[in-house]
């Protein structure tokens, strides 16, 4: 780069810094280790890089942006996410995004806004080589640990099966796959570009760290994105390097052909032998991951028709989802996770955001793609088409958007960063930059610290020391006073502690109960259709009605409310049917669990309920069938063989 100004090279510093540790940033005090400190950092990057680039204005009188053919459309997207969020079923979700996904709010989409408009005005030829090389040490860094991964290197640390799917940093494997399918062409670009021998050996290796990271992850949209988005680099630069091409895609195909994928598997179908040591039980009956997202894009369509201008707001799939989530998704083996994500980011602002989201966001994607081979970016075009492709059967996390909203800036770089004869700029104007920006770094700040007081909250919770758990949701809440996962923790929590203190200190119990509805009461209006806090609401009046059972009614009335939201929901209607046997009213169980079994067919838990009822109530023979259709569904159930025999023929 040509000599710049000292806020200049701070702003590239800090562009360099974000690529280089977003995608490494970890956290094991937070409730959720791998998206939220990359959020945060998103957020505090964009702070500081939005505060020097605004304080380099006023020195150099720069224009705020420069045109860039993605400017127009990109402002309609944030105008269509902006629509979406005012007329929001959940405008703090909307805002936030959802808590434990983060990504994809309003609030980290202006963040990458920002970060293109900015990030246009400095960009240069030596700054995007800075960039890609930044985030090829990255992704080796990443990589590197995926295959430690792979041969059990921190085996012992995770709960999931870490060497049979890598996720190194990025906390999944579909993630992990994603962001090397981006970062694989710009490997394989430097290798081909490479004047000297040292440098192509150099990324001739780094490509092949990649890809065979990216087999262990095993992740079937990343390794259908890959090798698509390789293929058309591949014939776009055939003619000028197939002498190092061909021997490179001979070597990855041969590495994708040994290396166990399902790319591999599908080619070469392994034989199932009739083992008896291999056996796997007739009751686990996973079904197969894209069976269930076909149910769940069903259900975002029909979403879709309902709401077809705005969507029912900026990611509040988790949800809207259960107001038409089709009936048999009861009987795939996800049948009670919350998709908090459509597991397809064009159906996903279909249903959330409406035709207005989805077309601004489509038009975003076509000029993108249009630089990208307008100014023959090949490798970048191949990494954009790989998020292109993965989105399609998953969704973006903050990596993934963030090269999403970044790439096509790199698609043409300015020869230098202009400057204009500095001009006077006001005194206040001045000022206010720092005070805003302490602020909003503050703000950035009490999000993390909120988290870490909720995180040890749930731990507390865990070791029953409820007065511990409740000082820590108190000062989460505190922190972040409309964050409705807070507060629905913490009068559960309270409701809890005014049982366990009832007989020994009336008087503290019942400002503990007052406590407990105050922050009950609030959630009705911060997030009225969020079936979570329903729930835990519902479970909050149970513990309140062991103190005055006048609380009990407010339990089952959460639960209807719950019902209605989420018409086809069976454990909804289980959960339902529990509450009203534990108040005695046998007739609303049986309605209710015979709705949970209409509604999935092999519920055993509520066939087993509803045949004890029955059998309580001495109607033997229908005992007698739930019974039977109990063990069909659960042979292993001694409680139920023991209750058969008990029944005389």
């Amino acid at each position: 780069m040509q000599p710049t100004s000292k806020l200049t090279k701070l702003i590239c510093t800090s562009y360099i810094i974000l690529f280089l540790l977003s995608p490494l940033l970890i956290s094991t005090h937070t409730s959720e280790l791998f998206e939220f400190p990359k959020i945060l950092f998103v957020y505090a990057s964009t702070i500081i890089i939005t505060t020097i680039h605004l304080f380099n204005i006023t020195k150099k009188s720069q224009p705020i942006f420069k045109k860039h053919p993605l400017n127009l459309p990109l402002l309609l997207f944030l105008l269509s996410q902006t629509i979406s969020t005012l007329w929001s079923i959940d405008p703090h979700t909307s805002i936030y995004g959802y808590y434990s996904r983060f990504n994809g709010g309003l609030l980290s989409l202006i963040c990458y806004a920002l970060l293109f408009l900015i990030l246009n005005v400095y960009i240069t030829p030596q700054f995007k080589t800075k960039i890609i090389n930044t985030s090829l040490v990255s992704g080796f860094i990443v990589s590197a640990y995926a295959i430690l991964q792979h041969f059990g290197i921190d085996k012992n640390f995770w709960v999931q099966d870490v060497q049979q799917r890598v996720f190194s940093t990025l906390g999944q494997p579909n993630w992990l796959s994603a962001y090397l399918c981006i970062l694989t062409p710009l490997a394989i670009n430097r290798f081909l570009k490479s004047k000297n021998t040292s440098s192509k050996l150099l990324y001739f290796h780094l490509s092949l760290v990649f890809f065979i990271a990216s087999l262990f992850t095993k992740s079937k949209s990343g390794l259908i994105a890959l090798p698509i988005s390789l293929l058309i680099y591949f014939i776009l630069n055939l003619k000028q390097h197939s002498k190092q091409l061909l021997p490179l895609f001979g070597l990855l195909t041969i590495l994708a052909l040994t290396i166990p994928n399902p790319i591999k598997s599908k080619i070469f179908p392994t034989s199932t032998l009739n083992d008896s040591n291999h056996t796997i039980p007739s009751t686990i009956n996973i079904t197969p991951s894209q069976d269930i997202r076909k149910i769940v894009w069903q259900g975002a369509i029909k979403l879709w028709q309902q709401y077809p201008l705005f969507g029912t707001g900026t990611e509040t799939f988790a949800y809207s989802y259960y107001w038409t989530r089709p009936a048999k998704h009861n009987l795939t083996s996800e049948w009670d996770f919350i998709y908090n994500k459509a597991h397809n980011e064009y159906l996903n602002f279909l249903a959330t955001t409406g035709s207005f989201g989805f077309l601004t966001y489509f038009l975003l994607i076509l000029i993108s793609l249009f630089q990208l081979i307008h100014h023959r970016q090949y490798h970048l075009l191949a990494s954009f088409i790989s998020i292109l492709i993965t989105n399609l059967a998953g969704f973006s996390v903050v990596i993934t958007s963030l090269y999403f909203f970044l790439i096509p800036t790199l698609a043409k770089p300015n020869q230098t960063t202009d400057t204009n004869p500095p001009q006077p700029t006001n005194f206040l104007f001045k000022l206010i930059i720092p005070i805003v920006s302490f602020y909003l770094l503050k703000q950035t700040w009490n999000y993390y610290q909120a988290d870490l007081s909720y995180n040890q909250a749930q731990q507390y919770q865990q070791n029953q020391q409820l007065q511990t758990a409740q000082q820590h949701l108190q000062q989460a809440v505190k922190l972040r006073p409309s964050e409705t996962i807070y507060i629905s923790q913490l009068a559960s929590v309270q409701a809890k502690l005014a049982l366990s203190q009832s007989k020994t200190n009336q008087q503290f119990s019942q400002q503990l109960v007052q406590q407990s509805l105050d922050n009950i009461h609030s959630l009705d209006k911060l997030s009225p259709y969020n079936l979570n806090i329903l729930k835990v609401k519902a479970q909050t009046y149970y513990y309140l009605s062991a103190i005055d059972k006048k609380y009990f009614s407010s339990a089952i009335e959460s639960l209807v409310q719950a019902s209605l939201l989420a018409p086809t929901d069976a454990k909804t209607f289980y959960l339902l049917a529990k509450f009203w046997q534990v108040g005695g009213n046998s007739n609303q169980a049986i309605k209710n669990y015979l709705q949970a079994i209409k509604l999935k067919s092999n519920y055993d838990h509520a066939c087993f309920e509803l045949a004890q009822i029955y059998l309580h109530q001495k109607q033997n023979k229908l005992a007698k069938q739930y019974l039977q259709q109990t063990l069909q569904i659960a042979p292993n159930n001694t409680q139920a063989q023991q209750l058969l025999q008990q029944i005389k023929p």
